[in-house]
């Protein structure tokens, strides 16, 4: 469970969880769920349903990794500048 946690945490100074890690990974397992689905032959699903719900958990992923990188650099820039 704490490694669950440890991905969906934003910052782990500040406990917060991040809903755009959370909504790429809710998307992402409903990607794969619908793949499964549409593999056995239960439901015949539109190709574009895939393709934009695996773009839509990329763009979540990819946001919050680049925000994270981003946050990072610029944090550790105003700390060295207010000593």
């Amino acid at each position: 469970m704490k490694f669950i946690k440890d991905i969906l945490t934003e910052d782990k100074n500040d406990g917060k969880f991040s809903s755009k890690k959370t909504m790429g990974i809710l998307s992402g397992l409903l990607a794969c769920m619908a793949f499964v689905v549409d593999g056995f032959h239960f439901y015949e699903i539109n190709e574009r349903l895939f393709d934009s719900l695996l773009v839509f958990s990329g763009v979540m992923l990819g946001v919050s990794t680049v925000r994270h990188f981003a946050g990072s650099k610029g944090s550790k820039a105003s700390d060295s500048t207010s000593k």
